[in-house]
């Protein structure tokens, strides 16, 4: 039976660095690697809390994105 093995995760913070021309929003991203699979999102909600207040710049969000090799 196929199955999940989890290989690793990624958090990228986004924040909104400005307005274009035309009035839109601009953004900058800063990526982590090696995110332990067992983080919880408080967790990683703190960790770019604290990162945020190293930035000028508001954090706009947080995401995660988790790869996963499928095992048969």
């Amino acid at each position: 039976m196929a199955a999940y093995e989890f290989e690793q995760a990624t958090m990228t913070l986004q924040f909104e660095v400005g307005r274009s021309a035309e009035g839109k929003k601009l953004y900058k991203t800063a990526s982590y690697r090696n995110i332990e699979a067992a983080a919880t999102p408080a967790q990683l909600a703190a960790v770019a809390s604290a990162l945020a207040s190293l930035t000028v710049y508001p954090l706009a969000a947080i995401t995660r994105l988790d790869k996963q090799r499928i095992q048969q």
